[in-house]
């Protein structure tokens, strides 16, 4: 158990150095039930058509990011980080195989 526990810690201390220190936001064309779930390697918390990711991997930012969001939970309107924002063609991009809206517990793919 001990084991288990240091190799999660040693872990989680080398991935830190992957993880962006900005939160995304993702606000959905259709609202979301409300809750979390994993997309692009970032944990999102919804709440209606809003999507937050306060810690996230570098490589969920920007249009694959997106992509994989959209897969999941349905249509976006707005992918932002605290820098910049997804623009018209950016977010055409993103929804290109967008899932028709599902709630959460069921966006598993």
């Amino acid at each position: 158990m001990k084991l288990a526990l240091a190799t999660c810690l040693s872990a989680l201390a080398l991935a830190g150095t992957a993880l962006a220190d900005t939160s995304l936001t993702a606000t959905l064309a259709s609202p979301a039930a409300n809750g979390k779930f994993i997309a692009a390697g970032a944990v999102w918390n919804c709440a209606g058509a809003t999507c937050v990711a306060q810690v996230a991997p570098d490589d969920s930012y920007g249009i694959g990011g997106c992509q994989e969001l959209a897969h999941k939970i349905g249509r976006v309107t707005a992918f932002t980080d605290e820098a910049k924002s997804l623009d018209a063609r950016g977010l055409e991009r993103c929804n290109k195989e967008a899932a028709t809206p599902k709630t959460i517990g069921t966006a598993s793919r």
